[in-house]
């Protein structure tokens, strides 16, 4: 029985691994500000795309309207590019802006995984012999090798008085995954934790 089990859990995470690439976020809540609200909040990401910039900056925006008000930083201030420090201070100030979330690229690696085609559960009923058969033509011809990119993305929460980090998160996404479905993945991380560590209410 001991072998049954052990062999089923093997099969299951072979057969679903080209499915289940969707890592948990890592993160760390500075204790100072847990189970206070983020309050006001302006949207800042890093990219080479505008285009993407902008979606993913709106996107996180709608994403925490329900909970704060906030503003993505392209439709704060007529700047393309890098804003001077100075400049980012004074638009700070003059819209009261208490939090300032900013996500960041950090890495990118080339990747590969075994993918294992079909699943038939007619060999688990046929005995050992079935079993093994199965498995080794499985194995030998319809396993196949995928490459993909995976990226890790960095999101830091800041308080603008004190310029304390919040809260900070990071994230492995996919080249094999859409844009709008990556930025979603990573927002929604950031929504959930800081609702649980009460900073969303």
């Amino acid at each position: 029985m001991k072998i049954a089990v052990v062999s089923l859990a093997l099969a299951s995470c072979l057969l679903t691994s080209c499915y289940m690439r969707t890592p948990k976020q890592e993160s760390w809540t500075n204790p100072e500000f847990k189970n206070r609200s983020i309050g006001k909040t302006l949207v800042m990401g890093n990219a080479d795309s505008q285009s993407l910039r902008h979606q993913y900056e709106a996107l996180f925006v709608q994403h925490l309207l329900p909970y704060v008000s906030a503003g993505p930083y392209h439709e704060s201030i007529d700047i393309k590019g890098k804003i001077e420090r100075d400049q980012l201070e004074k638009l700070l100030q003059e819209n009261d802006i208490q939090t300032v979330i900013v996500t960041t690229l950090m890495d990118g690696d080339q990747k590969s995984e075994t993918i294992v085609t079909g699943y038939d559960a007619t060999p688990y009923d046929s005995g050992y012999w079935g079993y093994y058969d199965w498995g080794y033509t499985l194995s030998a011809n319809t396993a196949t090798v995928s490459s993909y990119m995976e990226f890790s993305l960095e999101t830091n929460v800041y308080d603008v008085e004190s310029k304390k980090l919040i809260w900070t998160g990071r994230k492995r996404i996919f080249d094999d995954r859409s844009d709008t479905d990556n930025m979603n993945l990573i927002i929604l991380d950031v929504i959930h934790d800081l609702k649980k560590q009460g900073m969303l209410n």
